[in-house]
């Protein structure tokens, strides 16, 4: 087991308030090395960036049971839904250099879209109020056609959009909030046609390349990912749904081929990237003060209801009242979070290889973060 803290450089501290050097990173050591052992996680990492600097990180267990390898600050996680708001901010970054209109009919970049999605907006979209509908019991039935959805193969984003894009609409595009993974499918399709570049490119070229964010990338099957961790899944969850009965308390994960969701759940990244990240978007300046703004107040339904999100951003205030940005992610052997407190400048990302745990990832992330918010 090993809890790393990264100090600041001494001019750093003698320019920083005095409560940085007084921070008692004990604390969230041992709250960390508590949230792995307690939720019996394989690995678990984490990471806390303090006015864009990170200063903390934690790794503990292994990133690969079999082959008895720890987690290092060089491990890479699934990221699940925090891709999210990754993918948000990318449109936001492409559509402050004009290259698509967030407000544009989808249309206008996509001709050849069914009728019922010609109207919709990529801001609706990155907001959830597409009225696409989020996974059915059938995109998980092996004995579906094409067998389970995360297990089939994906050339590209067309084939990825027939798993969903003739559906019927759960809603008039703009008039609820309807949380939904393909809608960010779809939200891929219209910035690569906007834009005639692939996702993946579009997002090394506009987020990990400007941040330098060198382990964000896809979670792709067929290709090498050095440093990623393996992933777990309690073997119950396999015992409950297929009637097996497994040696262990875990399992592998089942194989996972997420790329007809890379922008909505399909990235890797270690803790110390994501936290990076994280530190970027907690004030303007990667964004313009206006799209800032835009991605972090939530967006109101056409009948008048507040969402709980901005631009792909969840927004709320903890029970202290402190105003917090975050997306928490779910998937094949990972639990995921990212969590600002914009007001305090500080971003903490807690990432684990086990499938659902810890269950209440925000609140664990949320009490390694308050040591850090003075």
């Amino acid at each position: 087991m090993r809890t790393t803290l990264i100090l600041l450089t001494a001019a750093l501290l003698a320019a920083a308030s005095p409560s940085y050097s007084q921070i008692p990173a004990a604390e969230t050591d041992a709250a960390f090395n508590t949230i792995r052992t307690e939720n019996h996680i394989p690995g678990l990492s984490a990471a806390i960036a303090v006015d864009g600097e990170v200063i903390w990180t934690g790794e503990s267990g292994l990133a690969d049971l079999e082959n008895n390898l720890s987690v290092s600050l060089e491990s890479r996680f699934r990221l699940g839904s925090v891709s999210k708001v990754i993918t948000a901010t990318l449109a936001a970054r492409l559509a402050e250099g004009g290259h698509l209109d967030l407000d544009a009919p989808i249309s206008e970049y996509l001709p050849d879209l069914p009728a019922q999605h010609a109207n919709t907006t990529l801001r609706q979209l990155l907001g959830h109020q597409g009225g696409i509908r989020h996974y059915g019991r059938s995109d998980f039935n092996p004995s579906a056609p094409g067998g389970l959805i995360d297990q089939r193969f994906y050339p590209d984003t067309s084939a990825a959009l027939s798993l969903f894009v003739e559906d019927d609409l759960v809603a008039a595009p703009g008039s609820a909030y309807h949380y939904s993974t393909f809608g960010y499918t779809l939200a891929t399709a219209v910035m690569e046609a906007a834009t005639g570049a692939n996702y993946l490119d579009l997002l090394e070229t506009w987020i990990a390349g400007p941040l330098g964010l060198d382990s964000l990338e896809s979670d792709d099957p067929f290709a090498l990912r050095s440093g990623r961790v393996r992933f777990y899944d309690p073997a119950m969850l396999y015992e409950q749904q297929l009637g097996l009965v497994l040696a262990g308390p875990l399992v592998n994960a089942l194989p996972a081929n997420p790329a007809y969701k890379w922008a909505g759940g399909g990235l890797l990244a270690s803790a110390a990237d994501l936290a990076r990240f994280g530190a970027a978007m907690s004030e303007p300046g990667f964004l313009s003060e206006r799209m800032h703004s835009e991605l972090m107040t939530p967006q109101i339904t056409a009948l008048a209801e507040e969402t709980p999100v901005g631009l792909g951003w969840n927004i709320d205030q903890d029970d202290a009242g402190r105003l917090r940005y975050h997306h928490a992610g779910l998937q094949q052997g990972t639990r995921s979070v990212l969590l600002v407190y914009p007001e305090y400048g500080v971003a903490i990302a807690l990432m684990s290889n086990l499938g659902g745990m810890p269950q209440d990832i925000l609140e664990e992330a949320a009490g390694l973060a308050v040591p850090w918010l003075g």
